[in-house]
């Protein structure tokens, strides 16, 4: 198997200005180079700020996995990460697990920052080791691989947090008999040699084994004996996590008795707690009272807020009837009418009513450090309510309509409580940022507000430093940190200095109206060293919606061979998606074409599953396109909905509830899933069409293209199916196959809109 580095994409922009062409590097961006772009994620971060521990990663190193044993319990998939850790306030570099990738699973500082464990998994073990990193300074000291004085071994979904004196750390734990048993379920449903499913069963049985992973214990490991403490017995624990002072351990138990086919996954739990030295948890909500919530918890993890029918109620572990922060306003009583005449409403009374005609409906936020005061929001803004007396103010307002709002999302409380950290983006610009809210007089002061991209914003414990992810839209993100101020950012990382060899893509938000006349936003990326004026050939990449800009591997590949590439946002309509995509896209197109950038002639068209659904689809609807891509992409609703079965009720909720957006069952809509199936429109499919999949694709069966490649070939059309045996979802599987992936791409669309090199 080939090796990794992990972390997050993270990526800002630049608005495209008047000297497009004005690059200087000229090295062509292959496809080796998409697998080199490297990325990086922050595991960990000290109290202080002055230490954070992240992970790199590249495709290059990760382009295997066995993809055979997806759904099994006791596989870890292969990911091969550098370690690194950088001191904020001098960028001293420091690894400390040498200069080799690793598949680390967690990592932690102790909360004075001197020590740093990590779990990792082995190429030799299934399961992941505990190591420990005792750091001196910004050095990186002595490594240590803890011994674990147990049976049992750490879960491959295991957390990780220390105690406070730094002496121990928590962790979950599985038994060697669960995996046995996980594996055994999952042999016996891949190779039989028979499989018998009855609807006897309460749940399905790729159901029943994906949650096979939650049986597993809480314990504390002593970091320097590897002596074992149990914390919490064997249970089916979807999650859990500790007070503060880790005292408690306060759990969530799977207690569902049969597959839920209104949610993806779907677990009923009951929420309990337990002390250290309690024989028995306690019962903090039983599941049918905390179905469907959403906890918010406290600094010290011993108050919790939820939302329920519009109104946010906070309760303790101490017990005690919940507290309603938001109750809803009763409606004005109408006076008694005399007997034997009409009521009759005033129209004062009558706007009374109106006013509290729906009542405001609330979602709980986040709790100030000290847990006094509590962010609730609804439609109309932002507010801060004080748990106390539960006097509300509003600190932030919204207007009606959403559009007219700008992207405000918080980070965090100040530790003081004084103010919220928020990130901050307009609605119709590439003008994004960071702010913070004073929550005494509601005043937002922006910290940094440009075109550039923010995310991946994280604040101290004590509030002095931050470290984020920035670029300028168009390459890659590095991390940076800064202090409160955000006055200045220092650079903590340069991921990618060859990139420094290779133009890419100048990047453009454009706005244009669909059939409709709804206004969207679509982003247009330029072929490299692009001259204003000149048309040039399209790709369209469709999804749902676009907004923000972000390196993009395959538009730098594409854009550095002379297409533009834009990905149009969708306006999509439930019972309807098809007409959607045909309004929205077309009407992107001809944007284009007025803007004169794209030659009409030559336009192609690509999605990668939901998007490779909605290509085929769109091609059903017009001939605009003279190529066309589907990557993984569904044709044919009725076979899909009850296929995938590693991936539960996935393919049946998804047309039902969620994005495929055909609004109910089968035998509810049976003509809307006929008329979102492109295999019974194949006879109108006149672009050419090349079907890219992976035989081992547990969400989009690679059977959905061999449909639409043996249908368009029995009408005498023109179509390419290339299947990657051992692919899944993203088909390649190896470094070789992911050159072969992008470069047959790329020589389909050169093929039919015969770009001049």
């Amino acid at each position: 198997m080939a090796t990794t580095r992990t972390a997050v994409l993270l990526t800002a922009a630049l608005l495209v200005d008047a000297s497009l062409a004005a690059q200087t590097p000229s090295a062509k961006f292959s496809a080796e180079d998409m697998l080199k772009v490297v990325t990086a994620t922050v595991q960990a971060m000290t109290d202080d700020g002055r230490l954070v521990a992240l992970t790199e990663r590249r495709t290059l190193d990760n382009a295997e996995t066995d993809n055979y044993r997806y759904g099994d319990p006791t596989f870890i998939a292969p990911s091969a990460l550098r370690f690194v850790v950088i001191d904020t306030t001098t960028g001293q570099r420091s690894y400390p697990l040498g200069d080799a990738l690793v598949n680390l699973r967690q990592a932690e500082f102790s909360r004075d920052g001197s020590r740093l464990a990590a779990l990792i998994a082995s190429a030799s073990s299934s399961r992941p080791t505990l190591t420990m990193v005792l750091m001196t300074g910004p050095s990186v000291g002595p490594l240590t691989v803890v011994a674990v004085k147990s049976a049992d071994t750490i879960a491959a979904n295991s957390s990780l947090d220390w105690t406070p004196d730094g002496s121990r750390v928590v962790v979950s734990m599985r038994t060697a008999a669960r995996d046995k048993e996980a594996l055994t379920t999952f042999k016996a449903l891949t190779e039989g040699p028979i499989v018998v499913q009855s609807s006897k069963n309460p749940f399905l049985d790729w159901d029943a084994l994906s949650k096979h992973t939650r049986w597993r214990n809480v314990a504390e490991v002593d970091v320097a004996t590897g002596v074992v403490i149990e914390r919490v017995a064997e249970k089916k624990l979807s999650s859990f996590q500790l007070t503060r002072d880790q005292a408690t351990v306060v759990f969530q138990e799977d207690v569902t008795e049969k597959t839920d086919y209104d949610v993806i996954g779907g677990t009923e739990n009951q929420i309990l707690s337990i002390g250290r030295g309690d024989a028995q948890p306690k019962t903090v909500l039983p599941a049918k009272d905390a179905k469907g919530l959403t906890l918010r918890w406290t600094d010290d993890g011993r108050t919790f807020a939820y939302a329920k029918q519009g109104e946010v109620f906070v309760r303790s572990l101490a017990g005690g009837e919940p507290k309603n922060l938001t109750p809803k306003p009763k409606p004005a009583a109408a006076p008694e009418p005399k007997p034997g005449t009409p009521p009759v409403v005033t129209p004062a009374e009558k706007a009374e009513l109106k006013e509290t005609e729906p009542p405001e409906s609330f979602s709980a936020g986040q709790f100030s450090r000290d847990g006094s005061k509590l962010i609730v929001t609804s439609s109309k803004g932002w507010y801060v309510v004080n748990l106390a007396d539960g006097a509300r103010k509003q600190i932030f307002a919204l207007d009606k309509d959403e559009q007219k709002n700008p992207r405000v999302s918080p980070i965090d409380w100040a530790p003081d409580g004084s103010a919220i950290y928020v990130t901050w983006g307009a609605r119709d610009k590439w003008e994004r940022g960071v702010a913070k809210i004073d929550v005494t007089t509601g005043q937002l002061t922006s910290l940094v507000r440009d075109a550039r991209l923010y995310s991946g914003i994280r604040m101290s414990r004590d509030g002095r430093r931050f470290v984020l992810s920035v670029s300028d839209g168009d390459r890659p993100a590095n991390l940076y940190a800064t202090d409160a101020s955000f006055s200045a950012l220092k650079p903590l990382t340069s991921l990618n200095p060859w990139l420094n060899e290779r133009a890419v893509p100048k990047s453009e938000l454009v706005k244009y109206r669909d059939a409709d006349g709804k206004e969207l936003y679509g982003v247009l990326r330029y072929p490299t060293n692009y001259v204003r004026g000149q048309k040039v050939p399209v790709v369209f990449e469709i999804y749902e919606t676009f907004f923000d800009n972000g390196f993009n591997a395959r538009a730098t590949f594409l854009g550095d061979h002379g297409y533009a590439m834009f990905h149009p946002s969708v306006n999509l309509v439930v019972g309807r998606p098809g007409e959607s995509w045909l309004k929205g896209v077309t009407a992107a197109a001809n944007k284009l074409i007025d803007m004169g950038v794209a030659d009409p002639d030559r336009l192609g068209v690509e999605g990668t599953s939901y998007g490779g659904y909605a290509t085929v689809l769109l091609l059903t609807q017009t001939e605009r396109f003279k190529a066309a891509v589907n990557i993984s992409g569904k044709v044919d609703m009725v076979s899909f909905y009850t296929d995938s079965p590693r991936l539960g009720v996935r393919n049946t909720h998804a047309p039902e509830k969620s994005q495929d957006r055909i609004g109910g069952t089968l035998w509810e809509y049976p003509e809307r899933y006929l008329d979102h199936s492109a295999i019974l429109q194949a006879d109108r499919i006149k672009t050419p069409l090349l079907c890219l999949t992976g035989d081992q694709d547990p969400n989009v069966p690679a059977s959905q293209s061999r449909e639409i490649f043996y249908a368009l070939r029995r009408l005498g059309r023109e179509v390419e199916w290339v299947h990657y045996v051992n692919g899944a979802h993203r088909p390649p599987n190896s470094v070789a196959e992911a050159v072969d992936f992008e470069s047959r791409i790329l020589a389909w669309f050169d093929k039919h809109l015969a770009v001049k090199k």
